[in-house]
């Protein structure tokens, strides 16, 4: 058999509260099925989470007829920082976030959205539609109510509030308004570095980065961005280069975006200290970027294009831009499900798939192929004699 492939993955995740271990753990049980679906065996070591360091880590083997891939799966963990935007009690949490969900608008970002992608700004509206929505019928319901009220307008506002405060909490949480309020309200935060627990994540990212780099003999580096994890991988990588450039010169590293939040925070007029650093990182002649997107994800910017909006560009040779189908990947069933919630489309980048296609991320992080020849080369995984996708 030949020399195996070693692979270095260093993975910042998107906006949720699910631990790291357990996001490993759901990685397995896909990478399971994806193992199944391309023919392959695939083997995992125990996970080794280290949470004083904010990551967890696990070792998968690979290995097909004749070859062998060997990945280290390192995970970066803010779910912390999260479940303090998640904790604060309702309906605390709508009054302290929605100011700050408010900014995009009067700062003129979303307007910025709605240029770069239409289908983001639709989601970018979606709470105040919804809280505005609810409001009117708070406000026109406590109106049928006269002669309990008396005729006075203050009982009429009261009630009306109260009401207010029960939709945007019992049809609110189904429909996500307040999670998509905290989502924003961390967003915020984000943008203008007020918040000094993700300034101290950024450095902390960096140096975990170059040790796991420095420790690395991989022959490629895969950096992970999903969703809001984009913009912390783009933070992490521009300050380790900054630390240490020869660190990761010569090596072989590929950013993989997907859903990516990267314009969410980088059209803000006050973010100009992430449009200098995704413009440090593009840089590197070294760093190949493949970003897919996909018409079923709101919550990311589909058929834009992840840099010119901030003003930036990417050398074509090493950037990849693909606009994939989830119908294609999934079966029925499982794409009706995945329809009904905007988040689970969301989610859906770095979950496992029914049938082979192109997009797996699973594929990237255990298959045999570099992931930059992957992403230049849509057919490689289905004419390579490494693998037999099972067609079903």
């Amino acid at each position: 058999m030949p020399k195996p492939l070693r692979r270095l993955v260093l993975n910042f995740p998107g906006f949720e509260t699910t631990t790291s271990v357990h996001q490993i753990e759901r990685l397995t049980a896909g990478g399971a099925k994806t193992a199944a679906l391309w023919e392959f065996e695939l083997k995992s070591d125990e996970i080794n989470d280290l949470p004083s360091e904010h990551k967890t880590v696990t070792q998968f083997t690979a290995a097909g007829d004749d070859w062998q891939t060997e990945t280290r799966y390192v995970h970066f963990s803010w779910a912390d920082i999260i479940a303090k935007y998640e904790s604060v009690p309702y309906p605390k949490n709508l009054i302290k976030h929605l100011p700050a969900y408010l900014g995009f608008f009067f700062d003129g970002s979303v307007s910025k959205y709605r240029k770069a992608s239409k289908r983001y700004w639709g989601f970018t509206i979606y709470p105040i539609l919804l809280v505005i929505l609810f409001a009117l019928i708070a406000w026109f319901g406590a109106g049928f109510l006269p002669s309990f009220l008396g005729g006075s307008a203050i009982l009429r506002f009261g009630v009306a509030f109260i009401v207010f405060l029960i939709l945007c909490k019992v049809p609110g949480d189904n429909l996500y308004v307040n999670l998509s309020i905290n989502d924003w309200a961390f967003a915020r935060d984000m943008c203008f570095s007020s918040n000094s627990e993700i300034e101290s994540r950024y450095e902390s990212f960096a140096n975990q980065l170059l040790e796991e780099v420095n420790q690395s003999n991989a022959d490629e580096i895969l950096i992970v961005g999903h969703s809001f994890g984009s913009v912390w991988a783009t933070m992490a990588l521009s300050k380790a280069i900054k630390k240490d450039p020869a660190a990761l010169e010569g090596k072989r590293i590929t950013f993989l975006a997907m859903g990516s939040s990267l314009l969410k925070i980088g059209l803000v007029k006050s973010a100009g200290f992430l449009r200098n650093a995704t413009k440090s990182i593009l840089t590197m002649p070294n760093l190949f970027w493949h970003e897919i997107q996909t018409k079923t994800d709101f919550v990311s910017f589909y058929k834009s294009d992840p840099f010119e909006p901030m003003g930036l560009e990417a050398p074509e040779e090493r950037l990849v831009i693909d606009r994939v189908n989830f119908k294609n990947a999934l079966s029925k069933q499982r794409h009706r499900k995945m329809k009904k919630s905007m988040y689970l489309a969301h989610r859906q980048y770095i979950l496992y798939c029914d049938k082979p296609v192109h997009h797996d991320y699973q594929l990237r992080v255990f298959g045999p192929f570099y992931a930059d020849e992957l992403a230049q080369n849509n057919e490689l995984a289905f004419e390579s004699s490494h693998l037999t996708p099972r067609v079903e």
